[in-house]
Parts: structure tokens; C-alpha cells; sequence
């Protein structure tokens, strides 16, 4: 029998850890692929953000927000760590290289070798901010070939590092980003993301279309405006295809402009292209293999004007604003006097810049304040036309975004300081970590009592006076953070005499 008791009691242990590091599946349909994630992970999905409503608040973000994000960028999850210094974030776009290559599994080593390498020198990875380190294909365990890429990233002000492990099936581009922030990689992040890679299965692949190298990718492309008439649409299609270009102007009979180039082995391509006279150009790219037309490319109007200063900003400025900072970037000729100017009613930012030799421009402005912004861009130099642009923008403060301004203001003085410089504070945002002494109601207000510290006899040390609204509804002893508004010292009668302790309007309680 006690033989009989011991093994049903290991058998228990062993269900009760099974159940304390069990996995769960995670299946996308679109893409035909799974995933386990260990239950440790805290984890948002397009469907679930509802019910993490507190976690995505301390992540500074809305439900809201992250839907659109969601959708926008193809995420599929984010798994968090309960630290929050790391998230492993999984996407599935169809982009341009999952149109040009579909499947790197149905590929020959040659092909994948390009898409490695196009990681590490083309610009458009620079461009959204990566810096990356390396990037070497290693097979997972079920899933085939995954391209490893390790990187920094740089986006506005925010920088972070990540290992990330990418493939293309199915005409998707299927990515696990492990992503870090407030520290450096670590080699467990690498042991996590390889976890995760390693349980990814594709449970249908699809055959490559007959002639999906034909579908082409682009680097560049004829740009929208151009004072030179001279620009080189870049890509890659089929390896040695033959490309021809054809230009014509908008509403003329003159014979349209022809330019002709071959891919080289690896399929990329430069095709320069000169416009004869000035005017608004459309042209069109075809494809072909011997007597066959594998693709075809039709692009947005080129406007060719001499004493035109071309302009073509990085990113539309949105007419509602969403963070404390607007990065106004884009690009137009060198040598080019650039003024940004921007009224919210309240401030003024003007900044005047002169461009370098690749015509870049950039202005940081603040849009912290709850506004209507006028937007102004005025372009200007010798022999050419100036050129203004004008954008109006709305910028609207959540609750979320009042909290975290709150907070980037918070100071935290000492408290011998905060008492010998009292005056000084009064109006200035602080936090503390404070003991509830005692909380009491007079009238409409709730008058709480409490102190910075506590003596191993606990008694009350270095004690502050905050007035709120509400009742905290919080016990008397426990300890919180404050957030207040120094209102400088409040007078407490008692039979010993009068005392002052220093005041706090509340913000709010974390």
C-alpha cells in the first residue's frame, strides 16, 4: 500500500508540474502556421486586447491604439515578459518580398543568399531605423529555414535591440521579433526566440506560382517630382529578364521615351532614366523572358519642372496628432533653405535649416499641449520657385497621455529638502511611495495622512498631508504610489501646538 501511495503521489507531482509549465498553441490561418508559447508570457492578440485593458494601460498605450497598430503592421500577437523589457512580437505581411520570392523554402540557395544579403545593405532597413548586426539563415525544427537577424533600432528618441527570425511561405513574410528595451541582448533572449522558432510548423504550403521571380520588387522608384528630369528605378525580377521602360507626356502626341536594361544573375537591376523636356510624365515597366511578358509595373506621375524644388516627406503628417512629439522628415534638393513653423495658439516653433548634399531634412517639434497645430514648411533657393506647404493638426489628450506627461514631470526631492525648500516646490508635480497613517473626511474632501518612512517600531516618519477628492479606499498601513501637485505646508492643530507637514493635491494613486 505504501508503495501504491508513493507512486500515485509522484504521479500527481509530476501533472501538477506539467500544469505549471504547460504550453499554449497558437494558430494563424492566413499564413497556415503555428506556435507554442510558454503560459509565463503575457500575451495581446487583435482579438484579446480587451481583457488586458491594465497591462496595455502600463505599456502607455489604449485598446484602441494597439487594434490600429495591430492591423496596420500585421501583427498577429505580442508576448510580453512580466518584467516588460522584452516582447516577442509576430507578424505576417504580404510586403514586396513576399511577392517577389513567395516561398525562400522553394528557392534555391542562390535566391535566399540575395534576400540575406538585401537585410544588410538595402536603404529601406535604414530608412525604418535598423541598424543591422547580422543576419545568417539557420533551419528550425519544424518549420524550415529561418533568416536570424540581429539589430538596433533607432525610432525618434526611442532605441532598442532585438534577435529576430524571418521567413517568407506561403506570400507572407512571417517574422518573430524579440524585442528589448531599457537594456542590451542578453543570451537568454536568444535562447527564447529560438524556443518559439523552433515550434513554429506551417501546416499547408502552398506551391510557388511558375514564374513568381518575375514578380518585381522595388528599391526606387520614378519619383513624384524631379527638377533634373535624371532619377534610376532599382528592384529585383527574374534573373537576367530583360526590362523596358516607357515614359510619356501627359497629354502630347510626341513619341513616348523608351529605356531597356537586363537583370543581372542575382535579378537586380538599374535602369537609368532621363526625361527629354518638362512635364508630368507617366511611365510603365515591363518584364520579359525571350517572347514572354512575365510582369508589369505602372507608377504614379512624375512632375518634371526645372525651377521646381521637389519635396517628398518620409511620412504623411496626420490630422489628429497622438504623441508628444511630431519628427517632421522628408528630403528635396541639397543646398535647399528648409523653415518649419509651428502655432499651437500658445507657443511658436520656428527653425530654419539649410540641406547637405543628400537633401534631408528633419524638425522635432514638441506637441505636448491639447491644440489645433498650424503647420507651415517653406522651401526656398537661388533660381527656383519657393514652395509652402500647409497642414493643420489636432492633437487631443487621453487620460493616458495627462497621466504619463504627469509622470515624465514627477520630481522626487528628499524630504529634508522638500521641507527647507517648500516654497520653491509649491506647483511642482512629485511622487512617493507613501504609508497611509490615517485618512479622514472633512466635507467634500478626504484629508490623508502620510509618511515617507517608518521606524522598526513603526512609527511615522518624514509625514506629508494629501488632499483628494475621493476616498482612496486603501488601509491604513499599506504602502502606495502618489502622485500630487506641492501645495505647500498644512497646518495640523493639537493640544501639544501647531505643526506643518508638507501638502499634496492628488493626481492619482498607482
Amino acid at each position: 500500500m505504501r508503495r501504491i501511495f508513493l507512486w500515485v503521489l509522484a504521479l500527481l507531482l509530476t501533472l501538477v508540474c506539467v500544469a505549471a509549465f504547460a504550453d499554449t498553441e497558437y494558430a494563424f490561418d492566413d499564413v497556415s502556421a503555428r506556435l507554442t508559447l510558454a503560459d509565463s508570457y503575457i500575451v495581446l492578440t487583435p482579438e484579446n486586447l480587451g481583457q488586458h485593458l491594465e497591462f496595455i494601460e502600463t505599456l502607455g498605450k489604449t485598446s484602441d491604439g494597439l487594434e490600429a497598430d495591430f492591423a496596420e503592421r500585421g501583427v498577429l500577437l505580442q508576448a510580453w515578459v512580466a518584467d516588460r523589457d522584452a516582447c516577442l512580437e509576430v507578424t505576417a505581411l504580404q510586403d514586396e518580398d513576399a511577392l517577389a520570392w513567395f516561398d525562400t523554402e522553394q528557392q534555391s540557395n542562390k535566391v535566399r543568399n540575395n534576400y540575406r544579403a538585401s537585410h544588410l545593405k538595402d536603404q529601406k532597413y535604414k530608412d525604418q531605423g535598423y541598424s543591422i548586426k547580422s543576419a545568417d539563415w539557420k533551419k528550425q525544427t519544424n518549420g524550415g529555414r529561418f533568416l536570424r537577424i540581429k539589430y538596433k533600432r533607432t525610432v525618434g528618441e526611442t532605441v532598442y535591440w532585438g534577435y529576430a527570425a524571418r521567413t517568407i511561405r506561403n506570400g507572407y513574410t512571417f517574422t518573430l521579433d524579440y524585442q528589448v528595451f531599457g537594456r542590451g541582448l542578453r543570451a537568454k533572449d536568444q535562447t527564447a526566440l529560438n524556443k518559439v522558432a523552433n515550434s513554429v510548423s506551417f501546416t499547408s504550403v502552398l506551391p510557388a506560382p511558375e514564374q513568381s521571380e518575375g514578380l518585381l520588387s522595388f528599391t526606387s522608384v520614378p519619383p513624384a517630382e524631379s527638377n533634373t528630369g535624371s532619377f534610376t528605378v532599382e528592384g529585383t525580377c527574374t534573373p537576367e529578364a530583360h526590362l523596358i521602360g516607357v515614359a510619356m507626356r501627359w497629354a502630347s502626341s510626341a513619341a513616348p521615351s523608351r529605356f531597356e536594361t537586363t537583370a543581372k544573375k542575382s535579378g537586380s537591376f538599374k535602369l537609368p532614366v532621363t526625361l527629354p523636356e518638362e512635364g508630368i510624365w507617366l511611365m510603365t515597366l515591363t518584364v520579359e523572358v525571350g517572347e514572354n511578358i512575365i510582369a508589369e509595373e505602372v507608377f504614379e506621375a512624375t512632375n518634371y519642372s526645372k525651377t521646381l524644388l521637389p519635396v517628398a516627406l518620409d511620412a504623411e503628417i496626420p490630422e489628429v496628432l497622438s504623441g508628444n512629439e511630431l519628427e517632421l522628415t522628408g528630403k528635396t534638393s541639397k543646398a535647399v533653405t528648409v523653415q518649419c513653423i509651428v502655432t499651437n495658439g500658445t507657443t511658436t516653433y520656428d527653425k530654419t535649416i539649410r540641406t547637405n548634399g543628400t537633401g534631408k531634412f528633419k524638425f522635432k517639434v514638441s506637441t505636448s499641449l491639447e491644440a489645433d497645430y498650424d503647420i507651415t514648411l517653406v522651401f526656398s533657393k537661388k533660381n527656383y520657385e519657393t514652395r509652402r506647404l500647409n497642414y493643420t493638426a489636432r492633437r487631443s489628450l487621453t487620460e493616458t497621455d495627462i497621466r504619463n506627461q504627469q509622470k515624465a514631470q514627477a520630481i522626487k526631492p528628499a524630504y529634508r529638502t522638500l521641507v527647507s525648500k517648500l516654497d520653491a516646490y509649491t506647483g511642482r508635480i512629485m511622487r512617493y511611495n507613501v504609508y497611509l497613517a490615517n485618512i479622514q473626511q472633512i466635507g467634500d474632501e478626504w484629508i490623508v495622512y502620510g509618511a515617507l518612512n517608518k521606524s522598526r517600531k513603526d512609527e511615522w516618519l518624514n509625514q506629508i498631508v494629501i488632499v483628494s477628492g475621493e476616498n482612496p479606499g486603501f488601509e491604513i498601513g499599506s504602502q502606495h504610489m502618489m502622485y500630487g501637485t506641492c501645495t505647500g505646508s498644512y497646518q495640523v492643530q493639537s493640544e501639544e501646538g501647531d505643526t506643518s507637514y508638507p501638502s499634496f493635491d492628488l493626481l492619482f494613486w498607482e
